[in-house]
């Protein structure tokens, strides 16, 4: 860690020590638990995720939550969760620790039973929860779970808090939060019981706070326990903050160490996670209220994305440590890197939620980090022979290849025919509420020139260039073939496509009509609604935005609908003519829809090929990337690019 402090009286609380319980931490960050699925599917530790949660300790991190741990096989989401329920994963748990603690790091284990949010079909157990009120999500019937079902479970948490013990962690952490159990239990909208387990709010905090008594009564007196509650469920009948003042006095009265603040509920989830479309900070002041009634430290969360909020949150005494989730994903040395006061050189998180997509899918990705659960790899890596490399293309695609061949020691000259660098990544940037994305196009480029020979833009890459240029490798990333869908009059009617039409968006006048509301549509029509525009988007398919993670896809329909566009879905365009449309809706006759001043077409993306063959005999390597390869998100390119940088 050395040089590591040289720079962090910028930010001199985020960087000072700090202590929960018999835990002593370097500074108030944290990182909360959030699902990886780099598990093995019976839940025991791999190569993977020890590699994943070392890297994070290794950048300098104050301590690390590992993700929810299951407690009761009968209450695992899936077979991506760890589990501690047997003592036979003790061993796997115990090298994860080892190896955090090798590199200077805390590690804390999170416990949790999904209770109705688990799936039968997985566990192959009935699901339980307080009352038999289907979830939201699964839309399964669960058990009411009976009295002595709940003192089993109050058992089953205080065995695995023994377990914790064996395993050497740091501390332990009650998942309270995000409509699992014992946040079933918290909750007036899931719990409905009559018994000692229900009614007022003691009554439905009874649960919680026997398993932490359950477990102080277990564990020394001043080894930390941390609860992590949802402070507002964000629901008609969900908890409220006044409420939850009292829930975070009864733990504390039980014996929590800490409170860590977080929100929202499985109805509530599109809020959950924050995306880009909410604020930085979102739920900060929910900590905040927690810290006015209590004396032990509050954690906060929320979309804290920047040191300097991160700050601002510790220095007004909302919080005494805050957690950056999503960002440390983003970027594992962000810790390191702020306290040596290089803010440019973190890797920002844009909010996509793509993380949170993939891991419903199968294990995390993030769009902006193709590293994710390849840590070991990179570790393992030997350095290559450096080689002469051309990366034709400036797109997210060919800065990401760029940036990470030079930096892993090869020759790197970047030719671009436009005049700025992004690609089409700079004009999504362009859309409201898409500021971070703009940043991580910034810190790719920023990168690039850091570790490129020669950036070029406004050079177009023909083969006897190339063949002059003498390259040991290229790197294809100039981008997709773009061809307008397949209406007709599409051609003949002067239509603009997608990139066009954000570049040249006072040329539009004033009523536009969008034909395709995907991704591309959808941010389109957003971003012209906030100059004033009136917008009708058409789209042939069931709903809006198909191909955007689910949080984003909710928010910007609601933003759309809220903005005053005119929204057609189900809807075929069958003919373009000047000024006018013609669709079809199911089950209705052909409509006319006129009056436009503009119409914009979403295009195809096919791949493009068009140098491979020509150029293969003058470099002994020829790669596509990107959209060039197929045409796909942000994420796929920079992940391309990446992949065969470290191929090279």
């Amino acid at each position: 860690m050395e040089g590591f402090h040289k720079n962090m009286t910028a930010f001199p609380t985020l960087f000072s020590p700090f202590r929960i319980g018999s835990m002593e931490i370097r500074n108030r960050i944290v990182m909360p638990a959030m699902e990886t699925h780099l598990c093995d599917k019976e839940g025991f530790v791999t190569k993977e995720l020890i590699s994943y949660y070392r890297e994070r300790a290794k950048g300098g991190v104050g301590y690390i939550t590992v993700e929810n741990t299951s407690v009761d096989p009968a209450g695992r989401i899936n077979d991506g969760m760890i589990c501690i329920h047997e003592d036979r994963y003790i061993q796997g748990l115990t090298k994860l620790v080892d190896e955090v603690h090798k590199v200077g790091g805390k590690l804390v284990i999170q416990l949790n039973h999904a209770g109705k949010e688990a799936l039968t079909y997985f566990t192959g157990q009935g699901v339980v929860a307080p009352s038999a009120i289907p979830s939201p999500l699964t839309r399964t019937m669960p058990l009411e779970l009976s009295t002595k079902g709940v003192g089993d479970t109050v058992e089953r948490f205080a065995q695995a808090a023994q377990r914790v013990l064996k395993i050497g962690a740091d501390g332990l952490e009650i998942h309270m939060a995000h409509g699992y159990l014992v946040s079933q239990f918290l909750s007036p909208e899931s719990n409905i019981r009559t018994d000692i387990y229900g009614g007022d709010t003691g009554g439905r905090a009874r649960f919680a706070r026997e398993i932490v008594e359950a477990i102080r009564a277990r564990i020394p007196r001043d080894y930390p326990l941390i609860c992590r509650i949802s402070a507002d469920e964000y629901t008609e009948k969900g908890l409220k903050l006044e409420e939850s003042k009292v829930i975070a006095r009864i733990l504390e009265e039980a014996g929590a160490s800490a409170i860590h603040v977080s929100a929202c509920n499985s109805t509530s989830a599109f809020y959950n996670i924050p995306c880009y479309y909410l604020e930085e900070g979102c739920f900060i002041h929910l900590a905040a209220g927690v810290k006015s009634v209590v004396k032990v430290p509050v954690i906060a969360v929320g979309r804290v994305l920047r040191p300097a909020m991160a700050e601002k949150i510790l220095q007004e005494g909302k919080a005494d440590l805050v957690s950056m989730g999503r960002a440390l994903i983003a970027d594992p040395d962000l810790p390191r890197k702020a306290g040596e006061g290089r803010l440019e050189d973190i890797r920002p998180c844009i909010s996509c939620n793509r993380c949170i997509e993939s891991v419903a899918e199968g294990k995390l990705v993030c769009t902006v980090n193709p590293h994710i659960g390849k840590e070991w790899e990179l570790e393992e890596m030997p350095r290559p022979r450096p080689k002469r490399v051309l990366v034709v293309g400036g797109g997210p695609a060919g800065l990401s290849a760029a940036a990470t061949a030079g930096e892993l020691g090869h020759k790197v000259w970047l030719w671009e025919k436009d005049t700025d660098l992004g690609g089409k990544y700079r004009y999504a940037s362009m859309a409201p509420r898409k500021e971070d994305m703009k940043k991580f196009l910034e810190y790719l480029i920023r990168q690039t020139k850091r570790y490129a020979v020669k950036i070029e833009c406004d050079k177009e890459a023909t083969v006897d260039a190339i063949r002059q240029f003498a390259p040991d490798a290229v790197i294809l990333a100039y981008g997709s073939k773009d061809e307008f869908l397949d209406i007709p009059g599409a051609m003949n009617n002067n239509l603009f496509e997608i990139k066009e039409a954000f570049s040249k968006a006072t040329k539009l006048g004033e009523k536009v009509a969008i034909i395709g509301g995907g991704p591309e549509g959808c941010e389109l029509g957003d971003f012209l609604l906030s100059k004033g525009k009136k917008v009708t988007i058409i789209e042939m398919r069931r709903m809006l935005g198909i191909g955007l993670v689910a949080h984003p896809r909710f928010h910007i329909s609601i933003r759309l609908k809220n903005g005053g566009a005119q929204i057609l879905t189900n809807t075929k365009v069958v003919e373009v003519g000047h000024g006018y449309v013609v669709v079809n809706r199911r089950g209705e006759n052909s409509q006319r829809l006129e009056g436009f001043d503009c119409i914009v077409v979403s295009c195809l993306h096919k791949p493009n090929e068009s140098l491979v063959g020509p150029i293969k005999d003058v470099a002994k390597e020829v790669y596509l990337a990107g959209d060039a390869r197929e045409g796909r998100t942000a994420l796929e390119a920079v992940s391309d690019g990446a992949e065969i940088a470290l191929k090279l």
